[in-house]
């Protein structure tokens, strides 16, 4: 069962990403909200949720302004950020105040239905504007070789670096383990010195700086 909350004071946008997430994820559960107050309480109860899809332009509250309180609440729930505002800033905002992806409302069917399958699987959702920003012409090779060096200017052992590429693919953490033969625990060991040494807080902001950086996301 894969179980989302959905806060959004508009029905209409309620209504389309309520049939878009029945589509794409099988035995999908919807709860609905209109204003911050309600996501707030029924995240104060029992029943629980996998992703919250979080408007930022509430009548009561900013979506952005209760990130904290979310966090509070349920530590370990997704939440994705949804506005009609798309500059970096305004992004880098939201996933530094606590959320886990971005998800623009001009985005068509197809890719909300394609984002709603990845994020029942755990992965990061960013636009990719933003998250590969502009590179030179790919090389696959020179890519390759880029990629190592930066990686290992991040003073990461070898399989923290292995894990990172793994984070920047989008993998979650139980297919992380999977790939590299490792148990939750390590995994999550190596994110944490990951996150230290990157100086960032979530997986889309591990994403978000090793672009900065500069490292060519296509050849992890």
């Amino acid at each position: 069962m894969f179980r989302l909350l959905i806060c959004d004071d508009h029905p209409a946008i309620r209504v389309g990403v309520r049939t878009a997430a029945r589509s794409a994820v099988p035995q999908c559960e919807v709860t609905e909200a209109g204003t911050a107050a309600q996501v707030l309480q029924l995240l104060q109860g029992p029943q629980p949720f996998d992703l919250l899809i979080l408007d930022v332009k509430l009548p009561d509250r900013s979506g952005l302004s209760i990130l904290d309180e979310i966090r509070a609440l349920r530590p370990q729930l997704h939440v994705w950020v949804t506005s009609g505002e798309q500059s970096e800033a305004f992004m880098a905002a939201a996933l530094n105040g606590g959320a886990n992806g971005y998800l623009p409302k001009s985005v068509s069917e197809a890719v909300l239905a394609q984002a709603l399958r990845d994020a029942s699987t755990g992965r990061i959702i960013l636009p990719a504007n933003y998250a590969r920003r502009s590179q030179p012409a790919w090389d696959p090779a020179r890519a390759q070789s880029s990629a190592a060096a930066m990686l290992q200017g991040l003073g990461l052992t070898p399989r923290q670096q292995d894990v990172l590429k793994c984070l920047l693919r989008g993998q979650s953490n139980k297919q992380i383990a999977r790939s590299l033969d490792i148990s939750d625990g390590t995994v999550k060991t190596h994110t944490a010195a990951i996150f230290n040494a990157l100086g960032v807080n979530s997986r889309a902001n591990v994403i978000v700086k090793c672009s900065s950086l500069g490292i060519p996301l296509e050849a992890c």
